[in-house]
């Protein structure tokens, strides 16, 4: 989809002023960061930002005073906007000059992720436009692919303007900076208000912080950059998101690169979905694409584990199993009422008796949907959950699990990533067989678990698509889809089933009603076992295209 046009774009010249004269102190460029060092850059609610001053927390942590300044940034572009559409940010502070990344590339750098919740790479810096040059890049990482091709010509087209209030804080014996930026965006049309967490230091250091802070006021991984709400604020809507759908990979990646990548990723899909599900103002998908992303999140994380099995991944793990179990009311019952309750509630329509009947189950069951929502609104809200999103950060970000794995962890992590890829696949491959090749007269439980085994072969060929012959990676999948569509349908009737046992109890009317339900689920499940067992014969030629 093309961006659109900015709401203003010559307009906007003639409000954002040229920034005030600073000392030479202030235009000083800055020292050279730590290169062992990690910034976070996380939101806050305002009226969180207000009380900063009185957390007992930070007074205990804090070394010396508080260092308090005032704070513009200008991001330019062209009139058309091209930087933003080529992913970039162009922002001036301070008398300098930066070209940073606005979103995550389409194409990713092998071994050179931005993970969510961490500052912008920076592209290039100078101090004139004119002068910008590619920035040296990141230890361990590759040269960024750009050439400082700039719009003529290039126009501001949003502020911040604010305050600063920097801490120096020790924790753990270890000195951190925390920086509070607290102002508005500002645009010809409009002033967003809005306030950013910086935390720079040691990298267990700096996530511990994030994560006690985090716990006492509504600090969070952001969906999107300063620079990305400032344009956006120009354009007058929402940051594009960070990334969507399924994470990609190539050759060039090696083992660790690519776990950093796909929880990078898929911790963003699961971040920008969050609010829009906890809201339910915007139907089932947002609940259905989360619930997929920390399924497919989860399945990476089993996938990887021969190579970074270890404390800390068990425990985004475990805060990905609490995540998944708040989606699934709200998931199963928009299912349901959606699929089997409507098509139950129109074959009734026309009788008045039990049709009454039916429809009073269906209100019950809308009723639990709403009960759903709810409940996974009261989790996206709580502590938990931000706490969640800055351990999904700093898993790839930081990478904790390096200290924490064994030697044939490590032997794994030097294994060439399609080596790694076969041997997965290879094991999830053969697990799909462990019941033998004819499944027409396997029992429905079988059943459900050759469809799970499918569903985490299907994430894993998907991860590793790109390593492999194209053509027929995309074959084996079709038919792997189309088995575990068949199997879905089936389970969707199991999860009906477990739905309607918690309305029993509600009479005889309800009883009717449960057990007219139950009599369409058993004809569905019936109907859907040779539509399985086709989807199976066709699955079994496909030869893996891993070997």
């Amino acid at each position: 989809m093309n961006d659109p046009e900015p709401a203003v774009s010559g307009p906007t010249v003639s409000v954002i002023e040229d920034p005030p004269v600073e000392t030479p102190e202030e235009a000083s460029p800055p020292e050279a960061p730590d290169p062992d060092a990690v910034e976070w850059d996380l939101v806050l609610p305002l009226e969180d930002a207000a009380r900063l001053g009185r957390l007992k927390l930070l007074a205990k942590l804090r070394e010396g005073r508080a260092r308090s300044r005032a704070v513009r940034m200008v991001w330019h572009d062209g009139p058309d906007g091209a930087l933003a559409k080529a992913g970039l940010a162009l922002v001036e502070q301070r008398s300098r000059w930066r070209l940073e990344m606005l979103r995550p590339p389409a194409e990713p750098l092998p071994d050179a992720t931005w993970p969510p919740g961490t500052v912008p790479p920076l592209l290039a810096e100078a101090g004139l436009m004119q002068e910008l040059a590619p920035a040296a890049p990141p230890r361990e990482q590759p040269p960024p692919v750009f050439t400082p091709t700039l719009p003529e010509p290039c126009i501001p087209w949003a502020a911040f303007e604010g305050r600063a209030l920097s801490l120096s804080l020790r924790y753990a014996h270890q000195p951190v900076e925390l920086t509070v930026l607290q102002g508005a965006i500002r645009t010809v049309m409009r002033e967003h208000p809005t306030a950013r967490m910086r935390i720079s230091g040691p990298p267990l250091t700096t996530t511990a912080i994030a994560l006690l802070l985090s716990g006492e006021i509504g600090l969070a991984v952001p969906r999107a950059s300063l620079a990305a709400e400032a344009i956006a604020a120009a354009r007058g809507g929402a940051p594009k998101p960070r990334a969507l759908g399924a994470p990609k990979l190539s050759r060039d990646f090696t083992v660790a690169g690519a776990f950093d990548h796909i929880v990078a990723h898929l911790s963003d899909v699961i971040l920008y979905w969050g609010p829009l599900a906890a809201g339910g103002e915007d139907g089932p998908e947002p609940v259905h694409q989360m619930r997929v992303a920390t399924r497919r999140l989860r399945s990476a994380l089993s996938i990887f584990s021969r190579a970074t099995a270890s404390p800390s991944v068990a425990q985004v793990d475990a805060g990905l199993k609490a995540l998944s179990k708040a989606l699934g009311p709200a998931r199963d019952w928009d299912v349901f009422n959606a699929g089997i309750g409507a098509e139950i509630g129109h074959a009734f329509a026309a009788d008045q008796a039990d049709g009454q009947a039916v429809a009073r189950l269906l209100a019950a069951t809308e009723r639990q949907r709403v009960a759903g929502y709810e409940a996974l609104r009261r989790f996206v809200a709580a502590p938990d959950y931000r706490q969640l999103g800055i351990r999904l950060a700093a898993l790839a970000a930081t990478r904790p699990w390096e200290a924490e794995i064994g030697e044939d962890a490590r032997t794994a992590l030097d294994l060439k990533l399609e080596d790694f890829a076969a041997t997965v696949l290879q094991r999830r491959w053969k697990r799909m067989f462990a019941e033998g090749d004819d499944i027409e007269q396997l029992e429905t439980e079988t059943l459900h678990a050759i469809r799970l085994r499918a569903k985490r072969l299907r994430y894993a060929a998907e991860f590793f698509a790109a390593l492999f012959p194209p053509k027929a990676t995309k074959r084996f999948i079709l038919r792997l889809s189309e088995l575990q569509d068949k199997l879905g349908t089936l389970n969707d009737g199991a999860v009906a089933a477990d739905l309607l046992h918690s309305l029993q109890g509600g009479g005889t009317e309800r009883a009717f009603a449960i057990g007219a339900v139950r009599g369409f689920v058993a004809a569905i499940g019936g109907a859907s076992r040779a539509g399985i067992a086709d989807a199976w014969r066709k699955f079994r030629k496909q030869d893996p295209f891993w070997t």
